[in-house]
């Protein structure tokens, strides 16, 4: 990494047979090479030292998430040649991912009122993992996950209402007929809360098709990441979270902490540090 750093400050990369062999893969991407504080950057993603590449492939695989994801994620921070085929290779060997990797809905979505806004429009659902109870609740703007080990609707009412103090009072909650949102308190809380909630459609239970989803995804991303007895306060799972929020969505190429802040949160993936700053506006 030192003799590449040097040429590219010496400008010596444009021919490939005069180069050392071990950086000759280097060559095709040579004009969008430079050098910032002694790092090597391509366009505006670090290159990873082949002695970190591991470290950093686990780092992006920590949230479970698919090729695609974890190809955003890399494109916006990381780079080294051959990258893809790693994460590929990554993701194929995960057994976890293999087991769990989300189904194709057999009904199509119910048509629902776009949101305008983060955290005017949430879905959430309960799941079951090792005998623990979990609620997830995502954002249908950026798509933001929380998750909480809540049970009942006491434990979805206290959730709730954290998630309206620190993101706002939603316009609209859509869920499935389970017991905890159905019931009588819940059905207060939100009329008091001024929430609409929407169900799930009875002859189509794939209408809340991205809450299943969502549940999935999450359930990807504690798996191994929780502690011995289901607890969601470990370094793990809050990496795998970090990871998450800050992977931009395939079709949109923004991250969920980019639709909330409007720019990436600090995780375990190195950036260059002018994307953690606020907008000249604010």
């Amino acid at each position: 990494m030192n003799t590449l750093l040097q040429l590219i400050e010496q400008g010596c990369l444009s021919y490939r047979h005069e180069l050392p062999v071990n950086l000759h893969e280097y060559h095709q991407f040579r004009d969008a090479l430079y050098t910032v504080d002694g790092v090597v950057i391509y366009k505006d993603r670090v290159i990873i030292p082949p002695c970190l590449h591991n470290t950093v492939l686990q780092t992006l695989h920590s949230a479970h998430q698919g090729v695609t994801s974890m190809m955003s994620r890399a494109e916006s921070s990381v780079f080294w040649p051959g990258i893809t085929p790693a994460i590929k290779d990554v993701r194929a060997k995960c057994n976890h991912c293999n087991r769990m990797s989300p189904s194709q809905p057999s009904a199509p979505q119910m048509p629902t009122t776009a949101p305008l806004y983060p955290f005017q429009c949430i879905y959430a659902d309960y799941f079951q993992y090792q005998g623990r109870s979990y609620l997830i609740i995502v954002d249908r703007y950026s798509n933001w996950p929380i998750i909480e080990a809540a049970s009942g609707h006491a434990g979805l009412i206290n959730c709730l209402r954290h998630t309206f103090v620190t993101f706002g009072i939603l316009d609209e909650l859509a869920s499935d007929g389970g017991p905890e949102f159905t019931a009588a308190s819940t059905k207060a809380f939100l009329q008091n809360w001024g929430v609409h909630h929407r169900l799930s459609s009875v002859a189509f239970p794939h209408s809340n098709c991205k809450a299943e989803v969502g549940v999935k995804t999450v359930k990807r991303l504690i798996t191994s990441n929780t502690g011995p007895r289901g607890e969601l306060n470990t370094d793990a799972l809050q990496r795998a979270i970090l990871q998450y929020r800050n992977t931009p969505d395939p079709e949109t190429t923004i991250s969920p902490a980019m639709c909330i802040f409007g720019r990436p949160i600090k995780d375990f993936i190195l950036i260059l540090p002018g994307p953690y700053r606020p907008h000249p506006t604010w």
